[in-house]
């Protein structure tokens, strides 16, 4: 309906601010992953993947906190409708609870370009996304009526299982990096 596509349109809004936020770190990750892939550095690039996601998740925590203290005020920023801004309040939780997945899919996809080990990423997305994600969404949020809730819950299982296989593609990786030298 109405009112749930506007309540998803703004949490997609709010969400956009956090992942930018990520993807910028990330983005640093990346490079700073690579300049020490191209030395063949492999403890530096463990160590600056890792950074990058523990610098990410303090990230999370402190937009999360501020996000979760004015989510009764927050659909009123964008709408003057109170059902849509009831609605937006309900879905900042699954918001919350996401943003560990998000912030590990896309510190570790972003480490992994530093080692240019980019081809697996495209498959893992695919199985998170596409096989895991999109039917926990049919069935949370159609086939146990919790809507957009539902909807919004199931982003945490395609966002933490992306960032689980790229972060175990990554350690993988990297210890057979070191293991060639």
């Amino acid at each position: 309906g109405t009112t749930a596509l506007a309540a998803h349109q703004i949490m997609c809004t709010v969400g956009q601010l956090g992942f930018m936020i990520y993807y910028g770190m990330a983005a640093a990750v990346a490079v700073k992953v690579s300049n020490y892939h191209g030395k063949g550095d492999i403890p530096d690039i463990r160590r600056v993947a890792n950074a990058g996601f523990n610098i990410i998740i303090v990230m999370a925590l402190i937009a999360s906190t501020g996000i979760y203290l004015v989510r009764n005020h927050l659909g009123h920023i964008f709408t003057d409708s109170d059902e849509v801004a009831l609605l937006v309040a309900q879905i900042v939780i699954p918001f919350i609870i996401y943003q560990f997945g998000d912030g590990l899919q896309c510190n570790f996809s972003n480490a992994l370009r530093g080692i240019a080990d980019v081809k697996p990423v495209m498959r893992y997305a695919f199985i998170a996304y596409f096989v895991i994600s999109l039917p926990v969404c049919y069935l949370l949020g159609f086939v146990l009526g919790l809507g957009l809730t539902g909807i919004w819950l199931s982003f945490l299982f395609g966002l933490t299982s992306a960032g689980i296989m790229f972060y175990l593609r990554f350690r993988s990786r990297t210890r057979r990096i070191s293991q060639e030298e």
